[in-house]
């Protein structure tokens, strides 16, 4: 049991050190994290690690987005989300976690694609 929390931590994290690098990337569009993500996907499962593709990629991309909008949040004092916030007529964290969902959406059926798209072919390496 240990060895599997293990493992999906490290899966986790290295997810989320893929999104992380990728959008250091200035000139790439604000989707690009979705290509490496779907690559680890295919990793997961050439390598024969039996993680939930998606489970685990909605985690990592719901952290990372929703981190980064309150860290930036933080960081402009408010101004920002508030403003959102008022134009939309919602709360502050509200715009956070729609912002964490719709990342977490985007990364976890980019896993669950790049597993599935191995496990549909039957990729022997």
């Amino acid at each position: 049991m240990k060895k599997n929390i293990l493992n999906n931590i490290k899966i986790l994290a290295l997810t989320i050190i893929l999104i992380i690098l990728t959008r250091m990337i200035g000139i790439l569009p604000w989707w690009s994290f979705i290509i490496p993500v779907g690559a680890l996907g295919i990793v997961m499962t050439v390598k024969k690690w039996s993680r939930a593709g998606f489970g685990l990629g909605f985690l990592a991309g719901f952290l990372t987005w929703a981190g980064a909008n309150l860290y930036f949040d933080a960081a402009l004092q408010g101004a920002v989300l508030d403003k959102l916030g008022l134009l939309l007529s919602v709360p502050a964290i509200v715009i956070v976690l729609l912002s964490g969902i719709i990342g977490g959406l985007l990364t976890g059926l980019a896993l669950y694609t790049g597993k599935a798209l191995v496990a549909e072919r039957s990729i022997n390496i």
